[in-house]
């Protein structure tokens, strides 16, 4: 490669040491990068955002050199990206010692981050605070005061499906709230008695299910949809989403290891005792 060229990007995604697979509705995505600090995840978003359009800007410039009509663009475009070449490779290396890969292996790929780890903080008054504090099981740690505004953290969500599993709920809650409150506005209009009756029917279900759904996300993780909460990352992954090819092999290997593990000897279903549930 000349020096006026732009780096090329890999045909293939960086690989580390270990290979962590990620499903993102119908894709697969592969991990590149696991974060654990909400500071030092600012920070690489910032840099991979900054490094990614000068990447973009050098692409950009080899294409006007190849296109350009007279030797003196040329030559004038050419002495540019060798500038703009040599600063981005300098920060290139710079970012690949810290973050444990190179900007042009992912620049062309398509990308994004997951949560794997997420804390609640309920948006709480004095008055909630203080029944708070009353619990036998509560933690000064818990309490994070930031202005006017005191937080109650009231869970830590960790693990990829569980991440996924709240933010699905969540959304389930909330278009059950907007139906409930949709609902409501139709039955005040409403001017039919067989009319307003169906809607009050459809009124009533909407309401269980809304009050069932809070119910148990307050006691999973304390999380009601009538209150305000601010969200956490805790950890994040940075993933790219692989192509048929490498999804191609990603499968290819697990049948290879389900072909290679040794056979288990089949046994009789275990019954587990179950404890009894309060309602």
């Amino acid at each position: 490669m000349s020096t006026t060229e732009a780096p090329a990007a890999p045909a293939e995604a960086p690989k580390g040491p270990a290979i962590e697979i990620l499903p993102l509705g119908q894709n697969l995505a592969r991990v590149v990068l696991t974060i654990s600090n909400q500071a030092s995840l600012a920070r690489f978003q910032q840099e991979l955002q900054t490094l990614g359009q000068h990447f973009g800007r050098l692409q950009q410039l080899q294409q006007r050199i190849q296109t350009a009509l007279t030797t003196v663009e040329r030559d004038a475009l050419t002495k540019v990206a060798e500038a703009e070449l040599k600063d981005f490779n300098e920060k290139d290396t710079v970012f690949a010692k810290v973050w444990g890969f190179n900007i042009p292996a992912i620049a062309n790929r398509q990308s994004t981050f997951v949560n794997t780890g997420l804390r609640l903080l309920a948006v709480v008054s004095e008055e909630e605070l203080t029944k708070a504090r009353a619990d036998k099981n509560f933690k000064e740690e818990q309490v994070i005061i930031r202005g006017e505004r005191r937080l109650l953290q009231t869970a830590e969500i960790r693990g990829f499906p569980l991440v996924v599993q709240f933010d699905q709920f969540v959304k389930v809650l909330q278009a059950r709230r907007d139906a409930f409150l949709q609902l409501t506005e139709l039955l005040k209009r409403a001017e039919k008695d067989e009319e307003k009756a169906r809607i009050q029917t459809q009124l009533d279900q909407t309401r269980e299910l809304l009050e069932k759904g809070n119910k148990e996300m307050a006691e999973s993780v304390g999380y009601s949809i009538t209150h305000n909460y601010e969200v956490e990352v805790l950890e994040s992954k940075f993933v790219i989403l692989l192509n048929q090819e490498e999804v191609n092999q990603v499968v290819a290997a697990a049948q290879q290891q389900a072909a290679a593990a040794p056979a288990t000897p089949a046994e009789a279903p275990k019954i587990e005792k179950k404890a009894d549930k309060k309602n």
